[in-house]
């Protein structure tokens, strides 16, 4: 009985220093594990834009704004610089937050750029939010803001463009019913 006492003791205080010893090194890797992710989220930052400019979408703020893992620190950035450079799309305008469509418009740019490896065609010119404006080339080498249009998700920014190509893919998506009367109401 004693014998069979001591080895249960054992066994118990066995298995509790497994535990233990477990609970440790699953704690010891989830503390390392951060300055491991830290090493890998490192943005390149430069002061010199380059034309064109190549790097990974990090982030979709709406259908026609994106975020590169690059860092500006020049001066046309204004108070984004040392932020990681945001793109607003030239030529295009697709709705805000809370308008019909938004979400759509929103996914649709996400789909076909979030973690990719993008090309940016820009004249160096920043809006005044400290947004580089530019035409996104996808991987497969099609123009992002082009596509939003054809799509219907977006309208020719005529405020700001004088684009004689953008204005007939809009009137092209017009003519296909892809954009809805409300959606170009809201925008114009």
């Amino acid at each position: 009985m004693q014998s069979l006492k001591n080895t249960t003791s054992r066994l118990t205080r066995n298995y509790l220093s497994l535990l233990i010893l477990v609970f440790c090194l699953t704690s010891f890797q989830q503390v390392k594990r951060p300055s491991q992710d830290k090493a890998k989220i490192k943005i390149p930052a430069s002061d010199i834009l380059p034309n064109p400019l190549r790097a990974e979408v990090i982030g979709i703020q709406d259908g026609d704004t994106i975020e590169m893992k690059f860092i500006f620190t020049g001066k046309k950035a204004g108070f984004r610089m040392g932020k990681p450079l945001r793109i607003r799309f030239l030529h295009v305008n697709s709705p805000e937050r809370g308008k019909p469509f938004y979400k759509i418009a929103k996914q649709f740019t996400s789909d076909k750029c979030f973690r990719k490896i993008v090309t940016i065609k820009h004249a160096g010119n920043f809006d005044r939010y400290g947004r580089l404006l530019g035409e996104v080339i996808l991987p497969d080498g099609k123009v992002l803001n082009k596509e939003l249009v054809k799509n219907g998700l977006a309208v020719h920014f005529k405020k700001y463009s004088s684009s004689v190509e953008y204005s007939n893919l809009e009137i092209q998506a017009q003519k296909k019913r892809l954009e809805s009367g409300a959606f170009k109401g809201i925008l114009n």
